[in-house]
């Protein structure tokens, strides 16, 4: 078993509650559209450090629709309701991004949409928050690099921690979506207040 990977603790947390109350800030609660919007900027941060193509379904499509434009709360779940609608249809990539883009950003170019944004950029901007916010000593940075860099899935993470410490894959399954939800929670947060706080360009949350 490999000590040093804090990925392994995890078996020994028995709920959500313990793992924000030694890692994080508290309690906090974030809008889908946000959730989503974070899900992004974690897969081109683990893009740009892990050397993978980012995703092409729904979330790296609704991302990149939303990234430094002004959205409301409605039209962010605007946003999502019609790529995850186009997305059923069977639409996928570059034609996904394309036929949402036309539906909700009718005649805008998509050098309008995505102007000034510069997937390094963002990247190094993830990482400079997630170095601040996240501690690297925790099951919650352990999970952020496995799901994003890694490009694993949470069922593969689970089996993972089977493997080192007999923990029930099911239980193990739990514990990494605890951690995925308080990394999302964690780190919409801590870029928002990095972004109010400092001449960062502006991008939509």
């Amino acid at each position: 078993m490999r000590k040093q990977d804090a990925l392994y603790t995890l078996p020994m947390v028995l709920k959500q509650a313990d793992l924000r109350r030694v890692w994080c800030r508290g309690r906090r609660t974030i809008t889908p559209a946000q959730r989503v919007w974070t899900r992004y900027m974690l897969s081109l941060w683990g893009k740009h450090l892990g050397g993978d193509d980012a995703p092409t379904g729904c979330v790296s499509v609704i991302g990149r629709l939303m990234i430094r434009s002004e959205w409301s709360q409605d039209q962010s779940e605007r946003i999502i309701k019609v790529v995850e609608g186009l997305y059923k249809e069977g639409l996928r990539g570059e034609e996904l991004f394309r036929r949402s883009r036309q539906i909700v950003v009718p005649g805008a170019s998509i050098s309008n949409i995505l102007a000034s944004a510069k997937e390094e950029d963002d990247a190094a901007f993830v990482e400079s928050v997630m170095h601040k916010e996240i501690k690297r000593d925790s099951p919650i940075r352990s999970v952020a690099i496995k799901r994003y860099c890694e490009r694993r899935t949470v069922q593969n993470i689970a089996k993972d921690i089977n493997y080192h410490t007999g923990f029930n894959v099911q239980a193990g399954r739990k514990r990494v979506t605890w951690c995925e939800e308080i990394l999302e929670e964690e780190m919409f947060f801590a870029m928002k207040r990095t972004i109010e706080n400092t001449d960062t360009p502006n991008v939509a949350y």
